[in-house]
């Protein structure tokens, strides 16, 4: 029998903007949901998996653009989106569009003069090293959306707080996980290539990123956190280092979407915040809800929402898998229970930015939440 890797984080993050704070329920009291897609069927909305930030031969990747999406589509994924350095020739060579399963779209990479900007849903390209707020107010003007990438990263950090009208901020980047946190374990990976095993072993909690997110959301402002591949294909001395096909795994974005996997139901789904992030190379996290539910039973949001403060209301969290769940806010942490369900009910004081994240539990491929 293969033996399992020793349990590591799972970074699955959803948040839930609310007017209110909240008691634990008792598990009597929490409504028990199906195991897949629980109460967000009833609403329309189905699970759409994917992969955000990855980088062709358009800039410095190592593939041509349908290369990628083939194996992109050899993994199931829904979607992948594209986004090389200061360029947008993958959507003006007509590269956007489905390969098999998945829909493959382009977005760009912009440098700027306080580190690199992602836009996506961009019609055309923005030319910019320029100071970071003309480059955000340009890709908002077309209606696009905006994302920091790696904010922590080591060769060049985020440098402008005060930046505004980005939508959101990667929560956790694959490619400096693998490159930066965890170099031994990188060149472990070399020699067993694409082994779920090895890349189990990769994953690092990065907490800044977290951090900081916490502290915009807490701040009352909305942004969506993501998570970002940044897949390159990295080759070093001849020898193939994060195969795109490795860092796919190492971290998947789940949106919950309307209707069919279209470029304007996941960009919607990006702009609203209704999605949530997990390395689905230690456990399958599809199914997994987080919800705000009124005393009348419906569901008032779900993640990315901001839901009115209302007496009897209750944020649930559902797992795919029994777990133990714990709710972040404030750099807190708030005490959960086992099980597959957890719930907090309104108590009339005010907070914001209720997040999950979670990691499988030992010996098993169930998620615990932290």
């Amino acid at each position: 029998m293969q033996k399992r890797p020793r349990p590591y984080f799972l970074l699955l993050i959803a948040a839930l903007l609310c007017g209110c704070a909240v008691l634990p329920l008792e598990s009597s009291k929490v409504p028990h949901f199906s195991s897949r897609m629980p109460a967000a069927v009833a609403h329309g909305y189905r699970e759409a998996i994917g992969v955000i930030h990855a980088h062709s031969t358009a800039s410095d990747g190592q593939l041509p653009p349908d290369a990628i999406a083939r194996i992109a589509d050899r993994q199931g994924l829904d979607f992948l989106i594209l986004t090389d350095h200061n360029t947008l020739n993958p959507k003006a060579e007509g590269k956007e569009g489905r390969y098999g399963r998945t829909l493959m779209l382009a977005g760009d990479e912009i440098s700027t003069a306080h580190g690199h900007y992602l836009a996506l849903r961009l019609r055309e390209e923005v030319k910019s090293r320029e100071a970071s707020q003309w480059t955000a107010d340009q890709v908002a003007s077309q209606g696009g959306l905006g994302f920091i990438p790696h904010p922590f990263w080591k060769r060049k950090p985020w440098s402008n707080p005060a930046l505004k009208g980005f939508t959101g901020i990667e929560i956790y980047n694959a490619a400096e996980d693998a490159r930066n946190k965890n170099p031994a374990m990188l060149g472990a990976a070399t020699l067993l290539e694409g082994s779920d095993l090895s890349v189990g072993h990769w994953v690092a909690r990065l907490d800044q990123p977290l951090a900081l997110w916490d502290r915009l959301l807490s701040g009352g402002r909305q942004v969506v956190g993501i998570g970002g591949a940044d897949a390159h294909g990295l080759v070093r001395f001849g020898l193939r280092l994060a195969p795109y096909s490795t860092i796919f795994k190492l971290v998947r974005n789940h949106l919950l979407i309307m209707g069919e996997v279209t470029e304007a139901s996941v960009y919607e789904a990006l702009e609203k915040g209704h999605l949530f992030v997990a390395h689905d190379v230690i456990a399958d996290a599809s199914g997994f809800l987080f919800a705000a539910v009124g005393p009348d039973g419906a569901v008032r949001g779900i993640m990315g929402d901001r839901v009115k403060r209302e007496p009897g209301l209750k944020l649930y969290a559902h797992l795919p898998s029994p777990g133990e769940t714990r709710f972040l806010k404030d750099a807190k942490r708030w005490p959960g229970w086992p099980g597959r369900r957890a719930g907090w009910q309104w108590m009339g004081l005010a907070c914001t930015g209720w997040k999950l994240p979670a990691r499988p539990s030992p010996g098993s491929t169930a998620i615990r939440s932290t």
